[in-house]
């Protein structure tokens, strides 16, 4: 079987309709997809947080408890 690596990571996420909706605008302001507005957004969070993670340390205390 020959089968092509994938470069990419598929990640589902449920958005409020409000969210949604302004991405929307966003990405139709923009001739954009979505997901390019998203992967930039996540991009630049990334940036702004360097990563100095301890796989032993507590989650960030922006996540809600129940998500860790």
């Amino acid at each position: 079987m020959n089968e092509r690596p994938r470069k990419d990571t598929r990640l589902t996420v449920s958005l409020e309709q409000q969210d949604y909706l302004a991405l929307n605008e966003i990405a139709l302001a923009r001739d954009v997809s979505i997901s390019w507005v998203i992967r930039q957004a996540i991009r630049k969070f990334i940036e702004a947080n360097p990563r100095q993670i301890d796989p032993l340390s507590p989650l960030p205390s922006f996540l809600p408890d129940d998500s860790r």
